[in-house]
């Protein structure tokens, strides 16, 4: 799917830079919300939670106008750090966000207001890495990495400023594939003594992001 988007998106950008279409470039800085619902299985025990995780983050974005339509294809670059930190009585995890990419479509409407509404649609990926996982018999899963692939979907609010800039505000929201990631039960240290059970983790992560934007076009 990602690449059939990928070709598509590199498609349209070359169509509008070839066009001489209006561009706009910007960055974002965002509130971000990441919830999500966790299974640890241990040996024979399951144990499940829920959590949510609130922090400050950063967006870079580069648009770019479809000739004769009232659509922009963009790319945005989010450099994540950590976004979730879930602190429980019996298991820790850290889950680290890194590379996030966004692949979208946008399209707005003039409002009599002044300004612009805009609604967008898109695909985005990151690589997750599970800093740790602590549970009962001892922590690991340590630097183990996956891909993710989600929808994100937003719609925000757009007003021109002085010499071709532009604001906005915007609410955005990714779903996610399932994380998965295992442990084979060998020990840290070489040794085969400390997590013979083994450990799987389950997590499906949600992140919602109110962002504030300004750019410039060009």
């Amino acid at each position: 799917m990602l690449k059939k988007f990928l070709t598509v998106f590199v498609s349209l950008i070359t169509l509008t830079y070839s066009a001489h279409a209006e561009m706009k470039a910007g960055g974002s800085i965002a509130m971000g919300l990441a919830e999500g619902d966790a299974t640890v299985t241990e040996g024979s025990t399951t144990e499940t939670g829920s959590g949510d995780d609130t922090r400050p983050l950063i967006q870079a974005f580069l648009e770019g106008q479809v000739p004769n339509a009232p659509v922009s294809v963009g790319i945005a670059f989010m450099p994540l750090a950590e976004i979730a930190d879930a602190d429980g009585t019996v298991t820790d995890a850290s889950v680290e966000v890194r590379g996030h990419v966004t692949l979208y479509l946008k399209a707005g409407q003039e409002i009599p207001q002044g300004g612009e509404v805009y609604v967008k649609a898109g695909i985005s990926r990151g690589t997750v890495k599970i800093a740790d996982l602590a549970t009962t018999s001892g922590s690991s899963l340590t630097d183990d990495e996956d891909t993710l692939l989600g929808p994100t979907f937003g719609i925000g609010y757009e007003r021109e400023g002085a010499n071709d800039t532009f604001y906005r505000v915007e609410l955005n929201h990714t779903a996610y594939d399932e994380v998965t990631s295992n442990n084979d039960g060998a020990s840290n240290t070489g040794a085969g003594t400390d997590n013979d059970t083994g450990k799987t983790l389950k997590a499906d992560v949600d992140l919602t992001m109110l962002m504030f934007s300004f750019g410039k076009k060009f």
